[in-house]
């Protein structure tokens, strides 16, 4: 019976990944799940924030980006937290990342408006908060 499982699992193996099988096919669960679990990651850093856990609220952000790096609310929210950290290059790379991947991302530009004002670089945050205006939730 064991020889069996293991043959059973060499064939799976040398098969390869199944196939995308179109709308709502595997890669297509697979994907939503991911981004399931983003979110989930997203809420818990969030709370993590509130109660001023900022590493492990950055733990978490970044445990969803890796699962939807697509994401730009968990770079803004990671950007945020590290700043709160003192970790300003990461920081703005993060929130600058959120910006990169979605251009109308009001509340991104926000934040990153308020990261460089607090830094004293005012232009580049008027900048910023200029797009914040023009751009969507």
């Amino acid at each position: 019976m064991r020889n069996f499982f293991i043959w059973g699992v060499c064939l799976l193996l040398l098969a390869g990944p199944a196939p995308a099988q179109g709308p709502g096919g595997v890669a297509d669960k697979v994907k939503a799940a991911q981004e399931r679990a983003a979110r989930d990651y997203i809420k818990h850093g969030l709370i993590q924030a509130t109660e001023n856990r900022h590493e492990s609220a950055a733990t978490s952000f970044r445990k969803a980006i890796d699962l939807d790096p697509g994401n730009a609310e968990a770079y803004s929210l990671l950007g945020s937290t590290l700043a709160k950290l003192g970790k300003d290059r990461e920081a703005e790379e993060a929130l600058r990342k959120a910006v990169t991947l979605k251009p109308d991302y009001a509340e991104g530009w926000h934040y990153l408006g308020i990261f460089l004002e607090e830094r004293g670089r005012k232009a580049e945050a008027e900048e910023a908060y200029a797009k914040a205006r023009r751009g969507r939730r």
